[in-house]
């Protein structure tokens, strides 16, 4: 059993969440996408599929109850990592790759054809993916295996990322120019996700700024509902120190 996600309206963005049988023809048409909005990754892919207007059914896998390792999940994703997403006979299990099959199925206002903006947004991505989201996880993972407070091996790694990220921004309004593109929804939902253990200081205006303005696209409600789930299980770790 399983979700089906649904952009409703550009105005407005809604969860239109039931139950479906995956031997329905008509639903499974559609791609599936396995994965907890908890996870930055995941979010990503849904902030993209929602922009782009494109419908999912959403296969939730808790993370929480370790259903990632579970003998289902294994074998979709060997790795036990999400978002995973299942199209006909193809599988992906990278976030990035999902979204960029997702940005050429169609209409595209997120993933440019000029070849210097598509380097500029690519370069980005990779940052997310090799960098940002990296110490991200390794946060994450430290804090939910009760180490807390956060090491100041893991915080200076963290500030020296958002000072590459507050740099960046200090040229362009948008990580890779002058409009909001996938990197920018790459980057903001692991970047709202490590504010919760490691805030922002001062000297991060710029980031502060970008991550206001992204908040305005009706997108980012699926972050902050993401964010929700994840803060719940950190504010219990917390309390529990």
């Amino acid at each position: 059993m399983s979700f089906i996600f649904r952009k409703v309206t550009k105005e407005r963005l809604t969860y239109s969440f039931r139950y479906f049988s995956c031997t329905n023809d008509k639903l499974t048409r559609k791609p599936i996408l396995y994965g907890d909005d908890a996870s930055p990754p995941v979010r990503f892919v849904l902030m993209t599929a929602a922009f782009l207007n494109i419908e999912l059914n959403f296969h939730h896998i808790d993370l929480f109850k370790e259903e990632n390792k579970s003998k289902f999940y294994k074998k979709i994703n060997p790795l036990q990592k999400v978002p995973a997403m299942k199209v006909k006979d193809l599988i992906l299990c990278d976030s990035h790759a999902i979204a960029l099959y997702l940005c050429n199925q169609g209409d595209n206002n997120l993933y440019p054809v000029d070849n210097m903006m598509k380097a500029r947004v690519d370069e980005m991505l990779f940052f997310n993916s090799s960098s940002l989201f990296q110490v991200d996880s390794r946060i994450f993972t430290e804090f939910f295996a009760g180490k807390w407070p956060i090491s100041e091996e893991n915080v200076e790694k963290w500030h020296f990322l958002l000072k590459f990220l507050e740099n960046r921004l200090t040229y362009t309004p948008w990580l890779a120019g002058d409009k909001m593109l996938l990197c920018d929804l790459s980057c903001a939902a692991t970047v709202s996700s490590c504010r919760l253990l490691v805030p922002f200081l001062e000297k991060h205006k710029k980031i502060k700024e970008w991550l206001k303005k992204i908040e305005d696209f009706p997108c980012f409600e699926i972050n902050t509902r993401g964010l929700q789930r994840l803060k719940s299980f950190v504010d219990r770790v917390k309390n529990t120190k």
